[in-house]
């Protein structure tokens, strides 16, 4: 099989999906392209993706593979290269990303969602939920700017993102609040006195850009000063917080009101080297099970994870 590796290209995004020495052995049996430059953000340079036996290429050349593998969503400029009825992997979020069907189905592309490939179990094979919510609390508190010990934190939600959060703020010793199911109807309640308040609800499908649980009306509650931290990162209109809309890690904040917002697109971006090694042992045996069985055979786990807009 011909597969390519595709450099991340949003601003500040340093990370890369695989690294040569969780690739090495798929390099063994399979043609793999990597995109010039894909690992310089972590300082993996060219030569060692050719020491295994990858080739180095320009984005052309990658994207016009059999396969081609990332990490971020990928951008129409980059599906317009694909051959039609080539597959593409990575992050996709489909279900809250119409614009993304559309240009798959367009471009007649298919797609594998990395979020989507779970074990038997339903867990997700290809994730760093705990990473992004620590990583995000660790910005959350930069943000407000003052002694962790002395702020009061309030986490929406219980999962694996919160779990992060509440890692982070109790290693800080801050004081941390967790608000259930039974209390996001009553949030005018608890947002006075609020230092950081954490979104970590995995907001269900139906409900987004019809119930918000902070309504634009109740910013001014908010001490000036406060952070509203959105550690999902719904897409624009989608998140229970009215105000809030999607970030970058080059632009990661803005005020409404004087209260800060903040919803990073790539939480896990904040920690390139680690969690670019953490990514890379999740998705090098995935990919060499594709590899190896050919895309005529994915094995069930990734049919189910599999986007064909043909």
């Amino acid at each position: 099989m011909n597969i390519a590796i595709a450099r991340e290209n949003r601003p500040m995004e340093k990370r890369v999906i695989l690294r040569p020495d969780e690739l090495k052995e798929i390099a063994r049996s399979h043609n793999v392209y990597v995109e010039r430059g894909a690992g310089s953000g972590i300082g993996i340079p060219d030569s060692a993706y050719e020491e295994i036996g990858a080739k180095i290429g320009d984005t052309k050349e990658v994207y016009a593979q059999d396969f081609v593998i990332r990490l971020k969503e990928p951008k129409e400029e980059e599906l317009a290269l694909m051959k039609p009825g080539s597959f593409i992997m990575s992050m996709m979020h489909l279900p809250g990303n119409p614009a993304l069907r559309g240009l798959l189905k367009k471009y007649e592309l298919i797609a594998i969602a990395m979020e989507g490939i779970k074990d038997p179990f339903g867990k997700r094979k290809i994730e760093a939920l705990h990473q992004a919510g620590y990583l995000g609390m660790e910005k959350g508190f930069e943000l407000w700017g003052g002694d962790p010990s002395r702020c009061l934190v309030k986490i929406m939600g219980y999962g694996n993102v919160a779990c992060g959060a509440i890692q982070c703020a109790a290693r800080k010793f801050a004081r941390v609040i967790i608000l259930h199911k039974k209390d996001f109807p009553n949030m005018r309640e608890h947002i006075p006195e609020t230092d950081i308040l954490v979104n970590a609800i995995n907001w269900p499908m139906q409900m987004r850009g019809k119930v918000f649980f902070i309504t634009r009306d109740m910013i001014k509650l908010f001490k000036k000063g406060a952070v509203l931290l959105d550690l999902v990162s719904n897409p624009a209109g989608q998140s229970p917080i009215e105000t809030m809309h999607p970030t970058s890690l080059d632009d990661i904040s803005y005020v409404v009101d004087g209260v800060i917002h903040t919803s990073c697109w790539a939480w896990p971006g904040l920690d390139p080297v680690n969690i670019s090694k953490r990514y890379s042992i999740q998705v090098a045996p995935i990919l060499k099970e594709i590899a190896d069985n050919g895309i005529d055979n994915l094995p069930q786990y990734i049919k189910e994870a599999t986007h064909k807009a043909l």
